[in-house]
């Protein structure tokens, strides 16, 4: 009896579910779908299960067909990358050292310092990109990759998930490398670098979907075509009178699945990552 409550708990936890995910699956759907259809059959179908239903056409993949050859948008999304790389090698680097280092190490004022980076969280980032673009001007940097890589590589957020998760992390480990004569650098590539890799799979993920998605700051610090993001390239679509959504809807499309072919092969990592986090002290 007791087996077949606990089955039946089960199979209502999953319907629930599943409907949970599906409500919030409606707007990719709808956006997928969408990207197969002309614009009268998207404001057609909008008003019922239609919009949910693909259109079966000759040339199912005319939209795409269409943002390819009107916009860079391949090359874009190299560029895009290109940067995006370089900030995750990077930052995952340096924000986890320095996540290390208010983990383990002791030095003065370090708590003080931690809260103060801490602060620095709630801080929007649009009151710094003025300052931060009048830095990157002065240094000759506007209109290059760096001046979309520099400011993005130390991040008080994943300095934090960082230390927390080196936290969780038995101190016995470290001191029995320190016996063996390891260097502190050893000891934290060679020993607690992959024992943290959920960690670094979830702030690699974070980073990489903050700035895929990036408009702002790409806008005020790159003019060059030929270097323009992959925002910057879809932004297009919607310069161009009259808004042709089918396009718009197939450009989303295609900007939208690198990220989910990222997070779908890391989510094991990436809930991993997350869970070992906790706050510790």
């Amino acid at each position: 009896m007791e087996r077949k409550m606990s089955l039946s708990k089960k199979i209502i936890t999953y319907i629930t579910m599943t409907v949970i995910a599906l409500v919030f699956m409606f707007p990719l759907i709808w956006m997928v779908v969408s990207s197969f259809k002309d614009d009268v059959m998207i404001f057609t179908d909008i008003t019922s299960l239609k919009a949910f239903v693909p259109a079966f056409k000759s040339d199912v993949f005319f939209n795409y067909k269409e943002v390819a050859g009107r916009l860079p948008l391949f090359r874009a999304m190299g560029n895009s990358f290109t940067y995006i790389i370089a900030i995750i090698a990077l930052g995952l680097v340096i924000n986890s050292m320095a996540g290390y280092a208010f983990a383990r190490i002791k030095f003065p004022m370090k708590n003080l310092i931690f809260s103060v980076i801490l602060a620095v969280m709630i801080i929007p980032a649009q009151t710094v990109m003025l300052p931060q673009f009048s830095i990157i001007y002065k240094l000759g940097l506007s209109n290059s990759y760096l001046a979309l890589i520099l400011p993005a590589l130390a991040s008080p957020m994943y300095i934090f998930l960082f230390r927390q998760n080196f936290m969780g992390i038995p101190e016995s480990i470290e001191e029995a490398a320190k016996l063996d004569g390891a260097s502190a650098l050893r000891t934290f590539f060679q020993l607690i670098v992959p024992l943290a890799k959920p960690v670094y799979a979830t702030v690699g993920i974070l980073v990489f979907i903050a700035y895929w998605n990036d408009f702002v700051w790409p806008v005020m610090v790159i003019s060059d075509t030929s270097k323009q993001t992959i925002q910057m390239a879809l932004s297009a679509l919607f310069s161009i009178q009259p808004v042709n959504y089918g396009n718009v809807m197939a450009g989303l499309t295609m900007v939208t699945i690198p990220i989910l072919i990222i997070f779908l092969s890391l989510q094991k990592y990436y809930v991993a990552g997350i869970a070992s986090t906790g706050a510790k002290n």
